[in-house]
């Protein structure tokens, strides 16, 4: 089995890759979806305009917050007293 090295150079280029990629995951393609679903089926249904990608976020964004304050989704933060 062969191993490599990485400088701190490289391992910071492959961490950001990564963040990316959750961004991407989590972020970009839900704002990616909810804009397509919108442009192409509400606004073909009903007399409403098309929306860009910062409304998309908005509406994202929106939908989040609904679903948290509904009690649909929990944030919890722990921490454990080290002694």
């Amino acid at each position: 089995m062969q191993g490599f090295q990485l400088n701190s150079f490289a391992a910071a280029i492959v961490l950001s890759t990564l963040l990316m990629g959750v961004v991407g995951a989590f972020v970009l393609i839900p704002v990616a979806c909810i804009q397509w679903t919108w442009n192409s089926v509400a606004a073909h249904v009903f007399p409403i305009p098309v929306i860009n990608a910062w409304q998309a976020i908005l509406l994202y964004l929106a939908a989040g917050i609904i679903l948290y304050l509904a009690g649909f989704i929990q944030i919890e933060v722990k921490s454990e007293n080290l002694d």
